[in-house]
């Protein structure tokens, strides 16, 4: 049992939940007042609760990512362990990036449940005082992370690109190449800025995850390493 490989099962089974918290979230493409008079709405603790599920997706599915990419290094080249070092700092600052955004939530998701008392220095002022406070949050949320896509992808892109390097693709190998494409259109949702285009390369990433976690978990898709890649000496 301790000899079993997790990396397949946190690639598919993270952005599953993932998945859930996103298609579940309340808002969509709103901003500013929009977008926190949504948050008003809504009960607390549901929202939390779809927040703890998204952390628990996003840690399961990096950390596999992040697992393969050790897994790739085992006797790869200089070059391809140099090239799955930098994916790795990418990951990790996706991940980092994905809990800054999470934080400005959770901060705007609390400010609703304090109270409004002129006379407490632990409460609102008014409403104004308190609608500054949560639009602030966030707004700060959106900033933390507006730059994950292009890390996340990047990643892909740098994973892909090594796997193709590492072996002549063949049969279901090509799924590894594969996330050089969707690494690309993924890092360009920033610059693209279109709340239309995310929402539909966004579920295309996190099925291509699910995808290649569900074909290593049933055997058909195996992680590049040198057994596979006659080049690579010892």
């Amino acid at each position: 049992m301790s000899d079993r490989n997790l990396t397949p099962y946190m690639l598919a089974g993270g952005p599953i939940l993932l998945m859930v918290a996103f298609f579940s979230w309340p808002q969509t493409s709103e901003v500013g007042k929009d977008a926190t008079d949504i948050l008003f709405a809504e009960d607390r603790m549901p929202l939390m609760m779809m927040l703890a599920i998204a952390t628990i997706g996003i840690v399961v599915m990096f950390g596999g990512l992040y697992l393969l990419v050790q897994q790739m290094k085992k006797g790869a080249g200089e070059m391809h362990k140099q090239m799955l070092t930098i994916a790795g700092m990418c990951i990790i600052a996706a991940l980092a990036l994905f809990m800054a955004g999470f934080g400005g939530n959770v901060n705007a998701i609390n400010a609703i449940d304090f109270e409004i008392d002129p006379a407490d220095d632990q409460a609102w002022e008014d409403e104004d005082d308190q609608a500054i406070s949560v639009r602030g949050s966030w707004d700060a949320a959106n900033s933390g992370w507006a730059m994950m896509p292009v890390m996340w992808g990047m990643a892909m892109i740098l994973v892909g690109m090594t796997a193709f390097m590492m072996q002549k693709p063949s049969g279901m190998d090509y799924m590894w190449s594969l996330l050089m494409p969707v690494g690309l259109g993924f890092s360009l949702a920033p610059i693209l800025n279109n709340p239309a285009y995310f929402d539909m390369i966004f579920p295309v990433t996190m099925l291509t995850h699910i995808v290649i976690g569900g074909l290593m978990i049933a055997g058909k898709l195996t992680a590049p390493s040198s057994s596979s890649n006659p080049e690579v000496t010892e």
